[in-house]
């Protein structure tokens, strides 16, 4: 009997180091994406998301260790041509990103922007091996107050951070540095910014939590930016409810003409490196993802009510599948440069109706 207790305790040990060590070895393989939405709370409905260790390779200019102003707004103006800035809550503060605080668009590996009723949080992955001590002095000059611990909201405030900079985003108006993890999250609300910072620590729900969130991470892959909607927000977000009328119906007659289509129980766009748009509509199960992907295809492909252009004067549909509960939809830009994935991350949107 104690043989058989023995062995018995042998194999819980076991398959709890397994589990374990499942759970650390996907930590360590997350996508950039994937840990981005794992530091962002639970509570957002669009996620915004910029690689910008992508985006200063795809967008080459020579930043170095210590660039210059100048060379930093040359990199955001080529990046915006580009459209690889499209996400971003802090592209047009870069310099000022840099010269206050000493993190952003110029050494930063990516930027995450959630947003959602109860509030709107970034967060920015640093570069490796940055100095939070440093970033810390950062913020001490700049006038924030400084927190009673190393993760305590240093407090700054609307006034101040107009003051600083008039590019500064509201955003930053409540900052924690958390260095063990390598992010800054910030807020403009600061109990808003204290429990992001939890999330960030993993001592809280984030929006990978929620249903469809890491299925559509997984299909986008490794996007230079992207945007995502938990849920069935980008029902309400990117609704023909916005557009006139008569466009309206026009919309009502494309999606019966194309077959009909069922809601949306999540949607994310994203434009990967090599400027590929990449659609993933999540649905609340693989039968409804099938029905969908033909419909769904036939209207990114159709005219485009609402927005004064048809889709196909832009992009050409090369992929549709259906993947489990995912359609996925791959869209190639008809020029070489212009605008992918801002073109349309706002409503009305016919392939994202509901």
């Amino acid at each position: 009997m104690r043989r058989f207790l023995v062995f018995g305790l042998a194999l819980v040990l076991v398959a709890g180091l397994l589990v374990v060590g499942l759970v650390v070895w996907q930590r360590l393989h997350r996508t950039p994406l994937e840990e981005a939405l794992h530091a962002v709370p639970a509570s957002s409905e669009r996620v915004s998301f910029t690689d910008w260790s992508v985006v200063r390779r795809q967008v080459d200019v020579g930043l170095g260790r210590t660039p210059s102003d100048a060379r930093i707004q040359i990199f955001i103006e080529k990046a915006y041509d580009r459209d690889f800035t499209a996400a971003s809550s802090i592209d047009s503060a870069a310099v000022a990103m840099n010269d206050k605080f000493g993190f952003g668009p110029a050494n930063a590996q990516w930027e995450a922007y959630g947003q959602g009723h109860q509030g709107a949080t970034m967060v920015v992955k640093v570069a490796d091996g940055a100095d939070f001590d440093v970033l810390a002095g950062n913020l001490r000059s700049d006038g924030y107050k400084s927190p009673k611990d190393d993760d305590g909201v240093w407090r700054g405030g609307e006034d101040l951070v107009a003051q600083l900079d008039p590019t500064l985003t509201p955003e930053v108006q409540y900052v924690v540095l958390l260095a063990d993890q390598g992010l800054v999250v910030t807020s403009d609300n600061a109990e808003y910014a204290a429990s992001a910072a939890k999330v960030a620590k993993g001592d809280g729900d984030s929006v990978a939590s929620k249903d469809g969130v890491g299925d559509m991470a997984d299909q986008l892959g490794e996007p230079a930016n992207a945007m995502l909607w938990a849920g069935d927000f980008a029902c309400a977000d990117l609704a023909m409810s916005q557009a006139d009328q008569d466009e309206q119906d026009e919309a009502k007659q494309l999606v019966r003409a194309a077959g009909g289509v069922t809601p949306l129980n999540g949607f994310a766009m994203g434009m990967l490196p090599g400027r590929t748009l990449r659609v993933v509509a999540h649905f609340e199960d693989s039968e409804r993802a099938k029905k969908n992907l033909r419909s769904r295809a036939r209207l990114a492909v159709g005219d485009a009510p609402g927005r004064g252009v048809a889709f196909t004067d832009d992009f050409k549909l090369t992929t549709s599948k259906a993947s489990g509960s995912e359609v996925v939809l791959d869209l190639e830009p008809k020029q070489s440069t212009g605008y992918v994935l801002s073109a349309l991350y706002d409503g009305p949107l016919v392939f994202a109706t509901c």
